[in-house]
């Protein structure tokens, strides 16, 4: 056989097992959504600290005909406002259903969605084994509905007494960037297996480590569980600088802020406004330090944790959460409905 002939053979065998995947594209990319978010930072200038507005980007994915959105919850956990834009460009208000930090996940709805709104359900991710090709639909650097193809490559799972929460990430070598977060990733019949969380990258760009929150673990902790939008950014303190701050029970929540219309600023939580550095560690004193929920002290470990939640979800909707604060180094004791 002739080097000519082997290699158009090679050719041809490499185009028969590459994947069309503009039907599936297609099919699925209308549930797929931009997310946009105005959030409250707290910006140095020559004056001093100061309180400016700024956006971000992320994506999401439409799971319910009702307009309920699966995204990760650094993209909408700060955010003061949310607009949503379908793919055929209209834009919609949002706003915050659940929401889970340790898990990167959150469900928001849009308000009053429109009719025949296109979906996809959540599938079974258990199904789908290492080294199955997968794809993922997102608005990375602002680059609405971009397709990237490529394997799962790992799991990774932190479970048992030694992790705050059980976690389950699906790692994939398809690219993923800035603006891809909160978005789908899905197997090669289209079927929703994660949602976009986060990269590990020395550059700051794709390095073919993406990692997705596995549908199974969505579907427990945003539809089973439902946890609490409380709408704040915080910093865990212990040991020595819970110590530093005077924390009575030397583990706490340094609030660094507070999204607009969440729990959090209904019970009147104080933001940060002071920025220090600690150990190469950026964040804001001057907020209030969580110390207390529902009259228990807070410890930051896999128990007190699941103490927080039974509280939370004990108290009905419409009846008074109850949260400890320290604030000027006195103890004040905070009151919201749930809602």
């Amino acid at each position: 056989m002739s080097v000519t002939l082997m290699l158009l053979l090679a050719a041809l065998s490499f185009n028969l097992e590459a994947k069309d995947y503009s039907k599936l594209f297609a099919k699925v990319d209308p549930a797929v959504v931009v997310i946009t978010t105005v959030s409250t930072v707290v910006q140095n200038t020559r004056q001093g600290s100061t309180k400016v507005s700024a956006g971000s980007l992320g994506s999401g994915v439409i799971i319910s005909d009702e307009g309920h959105i699966m995204t990760a919850a650094h993209v909408v956990e700060n955010a003061d406002k949310i607009s949503i834009k379908l793919t055929n460009n209209t834009t919609y208000p949002g706003r915050v259903i659940s929401s889970s930090k340790l898990t990167d996940l959150a469900l928001i709805k849009i308000d009053a969605p429109p009719k025949d709104l296109h979906f996809v359900k959540p599938w079974d991710s258990d199904k789908v084994d290492i080294g199955e090709e997968v794809f993922l639909i997102g608005t990375p650097y602002g680059l609405e509905h971009t397709l990237t193809v490529g394997h799962l490559s790992g799991r990774r799972i932190e479970a048992g007494d030694d992790a705050l929460v059980d976690v389950e990430f699906l790692q994939t070598d398809a690219a993923v960037n800035q603006g891809n977060s909160g978005g789908p990733m899905f197997n090669t019949d289209g079927k929703l297996i994660g949602i976009v969380s986060h990269i590990r990258s020395k550059s700051g760009g794709h390095e073919g480590l993406g990692f997705t929150a596995s549908i199974n673990m969505a579907k427990r902790v945003l539809l089973e569980d439902s946890p609490i939008w409380l709408g704040v950014d915080f910093v865990p303190l212990k040991g020595k600088l819970a110590k530093a701050l005077n924390i009575p029970t030397f583990q706490g929540l340094l609030v660094q802020s507070v999204a607009k219309d969440s729990l959090g600023d209904a019970l009147n939580l104080r933001a940060g406004s002071i920025p220090v550095k600690v150990q190469d560690i950026e964040f804001l004193l001057g907020g209030d330090i969580i110390i207390e929920i529902g009259g228990d002290d807070f410890y930051l470990t896999r128990k007190g944790l699941q103490r927080a939640k039974d509280y939370m979800q004990g108290v009905a909707s419409g009846e008074m959460l109850q949260l400890s604060v320290m604030r000027d180094g006195k103890k004040v004791i905070l009151e919201a409905e749930k809602p």
